[in-house]
């Protein structure tokens, strides 16, 4: 047996190591490593209750908004569990769905165009220049600030925006504002059209099977190519189990699929590892990274996830072909961010301007000792905020990051999902590509 170990550093967020263990020329096991510990959670004991919205967001600078969403729900929950449920206007609840969205648009958009479409290219040995130099990258790179322009209009600024508080928004936005988030809107659109999709929005929206991605002349049907030449159709699959635990106007949130059979899941079945963490063993632990569990068994989280337990034709009809490989990883992302991408221009037109933002609730938390849970399905997956409160202040928080159930470290016997994704493959390029797939995220990971 021996041992190879794979340095990732560049197109993900943060840092992160592959230690490959090989044994007759396959990949026996691998172990994920996580090194630079951040210590947010500790950070955020005894100070008050909402400093945790400013606080959370600076976890990431591509998911803050996530955070501080995720946050804000744990608080408010905390209000519900003393007798008080926030009367959230239904404007302020769509201000808090646009920027998300917007959040994860850009991050779509961003990872394939800056993580996987490199990969690709490189495995095709196609030629191609420094990212902010070649045509197509400059134009992705453009969306991105578009969609944080989004972002920015609502919340006042991106990363870190500042617009959440139990009981709404603190914004409250003029119809020019809104005119011009969807003035970026539409440019988004007409390039996910022209490049990312190859078609009109509705029409992709209209598919239901693989062969309709395939026939179209696009970026992602570029990629599937690719894919499919060097196997990525076959190769990264791991349970088929897949959780989705945060809200989406597409499900009703708290569910989980086996395969295709979709079922309820509740939060109260998840469970936190230490396992090969320094926390657990300073000497033998090899990661700051916890792991999460669902009933004691990995599931994946994602878009992916999102993809199946609401039932999408397309991606079914992926799964069905394909499981759940790399590819349908891959597709499942960008289908998404088309849903997105007409949800968000749905919210814009119909937000209505003249309801209150924000309703302040009648307790005051100061005096409170409780606990509460928020949830999101951030860009990643479903992301978990934890608080116990006495007194108004904090005196324990958790964060249950996606990073943390897809590329956690099991062991031989239950390897975690990306672990079980990685498991088998015969090279070090096809473990690379799949790690990336999940799109890491180092910094989100070990609070």
């Amino acid at each position: 047996m021996k041992k190879i170990t794979k340095e990732i550093i560049e197109r993900i967020e943060g840092e992160a190591t592959l230690e490959l263990e090989w044994e007759d020329e396959k990949i026996r096991f691998a172990k994920i490593k996580f090194m630079n510990f951040r210590g947010i959670e500790q950070i955020l004991v005894n100070r008050p209750i909402h400093d945790a919205i400013a606080i959370t967001p600076r976890v990431c600078g591509i998911c803050s908004s996530s955070h501080a969403l995720a946050a804000t729900l744990a608080i408010e929950d905390c209000f519900a569990q003393e007798g008080e449920v926030l009367n959230i206007t239904q404007k302020a609840k769509d201000i808090r769905e646009i920027v998300l969205n917007a959040e994860k648009i850009q991050n779509h958009i961003k990872w394939f165009y800056f993580s996987i479409l490199p990969e690709l290219k490189k495995m095709a040995e196609v030629p191609f220049n420094d990212a902010f130099k070649d045509k197509e990258w400059l134009e992705a790179q453009r969306m991105v600030m578009e969609s944080l322009k989004i972002s920015a209009i609502f919340s006042g600024q991106w990363p870190h925006g500042s617009f959440l508080m139990s009981g709404g928004v603190t914004c409250d936005p003029l119809s020019s504002d809104v005119i011009n988030a969807q003035n970026c809107l539409e440019t988004i659109i007409r390039f996910c059209e022209r490049s990312l999709l190859g078609c009109p929005l509705e029409e992709f929206l209209s598919y239901d099977s693989a062969i309709q991605i395939m026939g179209s002349r696009s970026q992602l049907s570029s990629a599937i190519d690719v894919m499919m030449h060097f196997g990525f159709d076959s190769c990264g699959r791991s349970y088929d189990r897949f959780l989705a635990l945060g809200d989406s106007y597409m499900y009703e949130g708290g569910l989980k699929s086996a395969k295709t059979t979709v079922m309820s899941a509740d939060v109260k079945y998840v469970n936190e590892s230490l396992e090969n963490t320094f926390f657990e063993s300073p000497t033998r632990g090899y990661t700051y990274s916890k792991s999460a569990l669902y009933k004691k068994n990995y599931f994946e989280v994602g878009p992916l996830a999102r993809m199946m337990v609401s039932k999408d034709p397309l991606i079914r009809d992926l799964h069905r072909r394909y499981k759940d490989s790399t590819l349908t990883r891959v597709t499942a992302r960008l289908c998404e961010c088309a849903h997105l991408l007409k949800r968000t221009a749905f919210l814009l037109e119909h937000l209505n301007l003249k309801e209150a933002s924000f309703i302040p609730p009648k307790y005051n938390l100061n005096y409170l000792t409780c606990k509460g849970t928020g949830i999101v399905e951030a860009s990643r997956g479903s992301l978990i905020h934890e608080v116990s409160i006495k007194n108004g202040h904090i005196t324990h928080y958790d964060i249950i990051t996606p990073t943390v159930w897809n590329l956690g470290n099991g062991d031989h016997e239950n390897p975690s999902i990306a672990q079980k994704a990685i498991i088998g493959l015969e090279s070090i390029q096809q473990a690379d590509f799949i790690f990336k797939s999940f799109d890491v995220c180092s910094v989100c990971t070990t609070q």
